[in-house]
């Protein structure tokens, strides 16, 4: 027996519906990104991508550990961070980290004070609290107030104490803290005797922060390629090593990757990873060299400004893998 006409067109209108969702929900995915992802390359590459794909990327700002438990969860398939595994942390080892680019880790302060530069081992024993005022390391007579993010492993500080201590969870004298570091920036620039560590990407425009020369040699793209600046680190993106990334997510993975988009990254201080070949290749060498260095080494003489060039690639020395490789 045949339906009535109006049954009939309710029926159809509510399959159609059920195929229109279930089509949206194949175009979009869902991501997590922390405060220096998301303002480095996130929000603007998911807003190029969905203009040019017709694909929706929904990412949702958290913290750098929030943003990867959330895809080790299975509550999102990707996340955009500014670090990568830590090896303490058993849910991270099933994911997969793809480096997007290398970005600079920033030494920032108000742009009234005036201390040009600081040397590795100073920042380090900043950092330890063995050194607690700006007259030590050539800048005013002023107290030193450190900055930092409070939430565990976040990626610049992760970075940062990586570099300085080989351990990006060790713990520092701190005396300010703050939720991000977009926090931790809006509060720098209005204390004079601040200090803190940020992202290239998302400080080089903003007037009201300084960045300090890093062994008398300042952050920016050209020394990031160089590796005359020495604090650096990937950008990665993020997802289960165990599942099959969704046709939208490796769409997302592949318009990274593509040359517009690598060009756009470059203006906005990121080095891509496959223009970065040499410090691929180096970048774990010149890790141990470095904390050689700060245990072995005398302190520079002040004025001095001592730089650490890449070294020869070898074939031991360990690469982070590009977006889509092996995925």
């Amino acid at each position: 027996m045949r339906l009535p006409l109006f049954p009939r067109i309710l029926c159809l209108l509510g399959l159609l519906c059920l195929f229109a969702g279930a089509a949206s929900a194949q175009n979009i995915i869902e991501g997590r990104a922390d405060s220096i992802s998301l303002r480095a390359f996130g929000t603007e590459s998911v807003r190029l991508f969905q203009a040019s794909e017709q694909r929706r990327v929904r990412l949702s700002a958290l913290s750098t550990v929030s943003a990867i438990e959330a895809v080790a969860r299975g509550e999102a398939e990707i996340a955009l961070t500014a670090r990568g595994p830590h090896a303490l942390k058993v849910d991270e080892t099933s994911l997969d980290f793809y480096a997007v680019a290398w970005e600079a880790l920033a030494l920032v302060t108000h742009p009234g004070n005036p201390t040009p530069s600081l040397s590795l081992r100073q920042i380090r024993d900043i950092y330890l609290g063995k050194i607690t005022r700006w007259d030590q390391v050539g800048g005013p007579p002023r107290p030193i107030n450190l900055y930092a993010v409070a939430g565990p492993l976040d990626g610049a500080e992760y970075g940062l104490r990586r570099a300085l201590f080989g351990a990006g969870h060790r713990p520092v004298a701190a005396t300010r803290w703050y939720l991000n570091t977009e926090q931790l920036e809006a509060a720098i620039a209005i204390d004079p005797n601040a200090l803190g560590v940020s992202a290239l990407s998302n400080v080089y425009a903003n007037k009201k922060l300084r960045m300090i020369r890093v062994e008398g040699v300042a952050a920016q793209l050209e020394t990031i390629r160089s590796g005359e600046y020495l604090l650096t680190t990937p950008l990665y993106f993020v997802h289960r090593g165990d599942l099959i990334p969704s046709e939208v997510a490796m769409r997302y993975v592949r318009f990274l990757e593509a040359p517009a988009t690598e060009a756009w990254l470059k203006k906005r201080q990121l080095l891509p990873i496959r223009e970065a070949r040499l410090l691929n290749q180096t970048f774990a060498v010149r890790e141990r060299r470095l904390l050689e260095l700060l245990k072995k080494e005398p302190a520079p003489a002040a004025g001095d400004a001592v730089t650490a060039p890449l070294p020869e690639a070898t074939p031991a020395a360990v690469a982070p893998q590009a977006p889509g490789a092996g995925a």
